[in-house]
């Protein structure tokens, strides 16, 4: 089979689908076309039936006129019938007014009579007087008139509402005949109204009158069909009464319920199939006519516009086979042979490129390869970009190559390195903030904000919004250039930027290569990044970001060096937070680490610069000044800086009080290198004492005391370990008025084998400070359970024992219940004899938690005394949340009763307090017949102290409570 032949059964083919959519667009269009005349059959019934609602309504209105009229309201027959003749004189639409008596009578009448009417058994009446409102009646044969009408009533009520009488008019239906003309409906048309039943009451045209009468059910089927079903509506096509085919629109008169007839609308059926078969006819002729004038224009349409390209294609063909593919096919348009030829085309031409392709790639390979060897030889990143972009340059054959750097915080794109000519444009159209895309911004500074790379590839079309830089760029021997984003961690960092010199330098396969090579750089670096991340990290202190020990004694060594080398001073210092354990033990870690970085921050922001600040571990800090003249401006910047350090850490939700404790040691005085000066710095901090936010001087003393103290915690260590040389002391507390012991406080006391009796104010520091605290408070615990356990067997009377609790116990989660459980193993008669003491201070760490521990304490009927009150921060609205039981009145108040005012003045404030929450007190430290006798005026309850006792072993304790338990005070 031939192509031609192919292609005129292709056209055949082709058209079969439009035929079948002409043919059925003609037999749509045929049914739209008689669905239209048959809406318009039904809109004209529609009208008709409205026409008639609207004569009804116009008649309720009429009604509502003549019921007021007095010649109706008294049934004046001679002037009511004057009155309603004059009303239908002229008036072609109703054919007469009457008033019926309620008895049904016809009592005046537009139609003279002569003869009184009887209407009372009219349905009309009977409604309009039943239901005393509008009342329509079935259409029918007037008795005054003879002719069709439909009756409307309406009562006339008195003032009692009861029916006076019923006003009437009858419908002239004749007005189809009027109607009919307006209508233009084809000849035989005809309109019809009937009643319920199906009797035609009027139609038009209907000259002689001759189908008025006839019932339609029995001759029209679609008639009755119509009544039956009920419908308000409907379009339907049969014969009429007439014998003729029609199409007919019936129409319901009335709505709801109401059925006061019909309105039928036909149209003959003859007429409208001739109107659809005038507009068919001409459209299938012309439909042949075309088909035959498509084949044969295909004919001869086949040899100009596909044969003779085809035999170009072939011819063209032919040579590309035998080797020429310089061959192109010579076919130029827009249809699918010139395609063919354009893709004939278009691939000799990819033949001819791929030679070129392949040698551009290996260069890129090449490119590639040495950037890799680079990143692996080269760790300086200033390095590694300037031989990036050599290599870019000198092997890929690019004309000129630059690598940006996005500033952090500004934005602004720094140029690193480049190579190559082109530094100028770079500099006027490149370098500009990142996050910034005007109007001169090349494509290479628009990858960065864009995230992906930007390629121009041909500068030789001008665009009018970046003709400022193309025309720069064409300047410098640029005809294609690329921007390829470098990223970290998926943020873009930086630019890489390439210029070629030839036009399409940039295409898919070499967009590839070069995103692999910016891709590289990136993760080259990324090593570098890292590289210089870890040895910040070797160096610097990861919370606060301080230069750590390492580096601090590297700096201050080279100081060293230096003052050595300029006959000058270095002065080291180190600083702590006192009772740091306990802050992280109360408020957590978190806020630790806050208080940490709050000081790090003031600390470096008053130092000189070239002074180092580091943080050594801990709470830990060291200051290293340099380049100083004397000893004396060494002091002078010690004390300035220790003066200022903040005393009080805030957040949202707490403020902490801070003790800040400084040691110094200076060059060349107290140490010849930097280790030895800050273990001499560190020395003298810790040998600093009493004082909040002071420093201390090293000196050959401190050195001792601190070798002394080391000593010392070993020896404890090994105390609490084996139970050696520890004893429990009991301190008796009397009442203030009878002199009897009422309560014991039992006292840890320390008889070491190498330094002798301890003071207990110098082993429970150091128990604090390395959390030997626990072990000791355990075994007070159990000495203080085991004693009272011997008193009650020895049938001794009960004495309460108060032991001390440090905050160390009192976080522990299983402490109460252990100490509940100690106290169950002693407790007669349901009585607590464990009390608890707690010092101010450490309430007041964390008020919150301190408030639910000494709840859980009360549950077990612990007595709870608050120790050394007045020397904390207590907040009166706490103090009264606190379920606490006794205030003990510090010491250092005590001592000055009656030779200080304040002192007076803050003991009778505490006793007033105390009583006013319903409080005990008990003063601590009486030591005069002075101090007892004010106390007791001041009306404290109880008193300890040496002029009634001093802390006594359990022996001498008991000898007391034998002899009844009363105290003399001592003289």
């Amino acid at each position: 089979m031939t192509l031609r032949t192919r292609l005129m059964l292709l056209v055949l083919i082709t058209m079969l689908p439009a035929l079948a959519v002409v043919v059925d667009t003609a037999v749509e269009q045929h049914r739209h076309l008689k669905a239209d005349i048959e809406h318009s059959v039904l809109r004209f019934a529609r009208f008709a039936v409205n026409h008639h609602a609207a004569r009804i309504a116009e008649t309720e209105q009429l009604f509502n006129l003549i019921a007021d009229l007095p010649q109706v309201r008294t049934l004046d027959t001679p002037n009511c019938d004057a009155l309603l003749q004059s009303l239908l004189y002229g008036n072609l639409n109703y054919t007469n007014f009457g008033v019926i008596r309620p008895d049904g009578y016809v009592a005046c009448s537009g139609v003279s009579t002569s003869a009184p009417v009887y209407l009372g058994d009219r349905a009309y009446f009977k409604t309009a007087a039943a239901t005393k409102r509008l009342s329509i009646g079935d259409y029918q044969i007037g008795r005054l008139t003879n002719k069709p009408v439909q009756v409307i009533a309406k009562p006339v009520l008195d003032a009692t509402r009861q029916v006076q009488s019923v006003v009437y008019a009858a419908l002239n239906l004749e007005w189809l005949v009027r109607f009919m003309p307006l209508t233009e409906l084809p000849p035989e048309s005809a309109i019809m109204v009937v009643d319920r039943q199906g009797v035609i009451l009027a139609r038009a045209p209907d000259p002689e009158g001759k189908w008025t009468g006839i019932n339609l059910t029995s001759d029209v089927p679609i008639a009755k069909a119509f009544l039956d079903s009920g419908q308000s509506e409907a379009i339907s096509e049969g014969h009429g009464v007439d014998g003729i085919q029609r199409i007919y629109a019936l129409a319901r008169i009335g709505s709801g319920e109401e059925r006061n007839g019909h309105i039928l609308v036909g149209i003959p059926s003859q007429e409208i199939y001739a109107a659809l078969n005038a507009d068919l006819l001409p459209r299938a002729a012309f439909l042949v006519a075309t088909f035959l004038g498509i084949m044969v224009l295909a004919w001869f349409g086949s040899e100009i516009l596909v044969m003779r390209r085809t035999r170009l294609l072939s011819i063209a063909a032919r040579q590309m086979a035998d080797g020429d593919f310089s061959a192109r096919a010579a076919i130029k348009g827009r249809d699918e042979i010139a395609m063919l030829a354009g893709e004939f085309n278009r691939m000799g031409a990819a033949l001819q490129r791929n030679h070129q392709q392949i040698h551009r790639l290996n260069r890129i390979h090449e490119v590639l390869s040495g950037i890799n060897g680079a990143i692996l030889r080269i760790r300086v990143q200033d390095e590694l970009l300037k031989e990036a972009c050599r290599i870019a340059v000198e092997r890929g054959r690019l004309r000129f190559a630059w690598i940006g750097i996005v500033e952090p915080g500004t934005g602004r794109v720094m140029k690193m390195a480049s190579h190559g000519e082109g530094n100028d444009f770079v500099d006027r159209h490149c370098l500009t903030p990142h996050a910034r895309a005007d109007e001169d911004l090349c494509p290479c500074a628009a990858a960065m904000p864009q995230a992906h790379p930007v390629i121009c590839n041909d500068l030789r079309i001008v665009n009018q919004r970046d003709k400022s830089w193309q025309s720069l760029a064409r300047s410098y021997g640029f005809e294609a250039l690329a921007g390829f984003p470098l990223k970290r961690e998926g943020e873009v960092i930086g630019v890489l930027g390439l210029y070629a010199a030839e036009a399409h330098f940039f295409e898919a396969p070499e967009v590839d290569l070069f995103q692999e090579l910016a891709a590289d750089i990136s993760l080259g670096l990324e090593y570098i990044d890292k590289d210089q991340r870890i040895d910040h990290l070797l160096y610097h202190d990861a919370l606060t970001g301080l230069p750590n020990r390492k580096l601090c004694e590297d700096r201050l060594q080279q100081e060293i060096l230096r003052a050595r080398h300029h006959d000058r001073h270095v002065s080291v210092v180190v600083l702590n937070i006192a009772d740091f354990h306990r802050l992280v033990g109360v408020h957590g870690h978190h806020v630790a680490d806050d208080v940490l970085n709050m000081l790090a921050t003031y600390l470096s922001a008053h130092v000189r610069e070239g002074d180092t600040v580091s943080r050594l571990g801990g709470d830990e800090f060291a200051i290293a000044y340099v380049d100083i003249a004397s000893t004396q401006d060494a002091i002078h910047l010690v004390q300035s800086l220790v003066a200022g350090l903040p005393t009080v850490f805030r957040n949202t939700t707490r403020e902490i009080h801070l003790s800040i404790r400084g040691g110094t040691a200076i060059y060349p005085d107290d140490g010849e290198d930097a280790a030895s000066l800050l273990v001499n710095a560190t020395l003298a901090c810790s040998g600093q004492t009493g004082r909040s936010h002071a420093v201390n001087f090293y000196s050959s003393t401190i050195q001792r005391a601190a070798s002394e103290r080391e000593k010392l915690e070993q020896a404890f260590r090994h105390a609490i370990k084996d139970v050696l040389g520890l004893a429990l002391y009991y301190q008796p507390v009397v009442d203030i008025h009878t002199h009897r012991i009422v309560s014991l406080e039992a006292l840890a006391r320390w008889n070491s084998t190498e330094f002798g009796p301890v003071s207990p104010a110098r082993f429970i520091p150091v128990a604090e400070e390395t959390g030997l605290i626990v072990e000791l408070g355990d075994w007070v615990l159990n000495s203080a359970c085991r004693q009272i356990q011997v008193w009650q067997d020895a049938g001794l009377m009960e004495i309460r024992v108060a032991i001390n609790i440090s905050f160390h116990q009192l976080r522990q989660e299983d402490f109460v219940e252990r100490l509940a459980m100690a106290a169950s193993a002693i407790n007669r008669n349901r009585s607590n004899l464990l009390a608890i003491e707690l010092t101010e201070s450490e309430l007041m760490d964390d008020v919150e938690t301190t408030i639910r521990q000494i709840d859980l304490l009360k549950s077990h009927n612990f007595t709870i005394y608050i120790d050394d009150f007045g020397t904390g921060y207590s907040s009166l609205s706490y103090l009264q949340r606190l379920p606490v039981d006794i205030l003990k009145i510090d010491q250092s108040f005590v001592s000055t009763l009656g030779q200080s005012e304040s002192s007076d003045a803050i003991v009778r404030t505490i006793i007033a307090l105390a009583h006013g929450l319903k409080l005990k007190t008990i003063a601590e430290g009486v030591e005069t017949a002075e101090q007892l006798a004010l106390l007791k005026e001041l009306g404290c309850d109880y008193v300890q102290g040496f002029l009634f006792s001093k802390p006594k072993p359990a022996e001498e304790i008991t000898r007391l409570l034998n002899n009844g338990g009363s105290i003399s005070p001592m003289d």
